[in-house]
């Protein structure tokens, strides 16, 4: 054979092991698995609470307990538990916001936010109302509810205080008489209205 030849076949050969290398090196650390707990994602989206909501990741096993704003999943609570997924059951304390993983490495926040459609009711409110005064709204799930707007649109947004099933706020100083609505957070905000009037002294 040709030496010239020779020359050039062992060239090219040399040239493909050496990018089959490349590219089998290249795909081993695209597939590695890192060595520390990992979220990848989780869902689905807009459950209600009380519904069952996963997290896929690695070495989520190692993870000890799961945090959401307005609620807290101990280990010990988790419907299955292995080491690429982690399903629970969602609090009916839970509010939109970031999850929390809580591991022996440290904590693991997701990027984005856990939403839920929630069932908003409102069954009580006053028939009247003084300005600036405090009053009682009562319902389910009405900690979801971020305004609450009087006759002559006038609105509140911070509270005197939120639960589940009661939220207290002060009375605007310029509310006129009317019905209120209620502004509700969520998966799928929306406003309720209220079937009485409010008469505002």
């Amino acid at each position: 054979m040709n030496t010239h030849i020779y020359k050039r076949l062992v060239l090219i050969l040399g040239i493909n092991l050496m990018l089959l290398c490349m590219i089998s090196c290249k795909k081993n650390e695209e597939t590695a698995i890192p060595d520390k707990v990992t979220l990848l994602s989780f869902g689905p989206s807009g459950v209600k609470p009380g519904d069952k909501i996963s997290f896929i990741g690695y070495h989520l096993d190692r993870v000890t307990a799961i945090e959401l704003t307005g609620a807290k999943v101990e280990a010990s609570a988790f419907v299955e538990k292995a080491a690429d997924h982690i399903t629970i059951t969602v609090p009916q304390e839970t509010l939109k916001g970031k999850v929390t993983l809580k591991a022996p490495e440290g904590d693991i926040v997701s990027k984005s936010l856990l939403n839920l459609d929630v069932p908003v009711t409102v069954t009580d409110i006053p028939a009247t109302a003084t300005k600036g005064s405090n009053i009682s709204i009562k319902g389910t799930f009405v900690n979801w509810i971020t305004r609450v707007t009087f006759g002559n649109d006038a609105s509140v947004t911070t509270f005197v205080s939120k639960s589940l099933t009661e939220i207290v706020l002060q009375v605007p100083n310029n509310a006129k008489t009317g019905t209120l609505i209620f502004s509700v957070d969520g998966f799928e905000p929306k406003d309720i209205e209220s079937d009485d009037v409010v008469v505002i002294q």
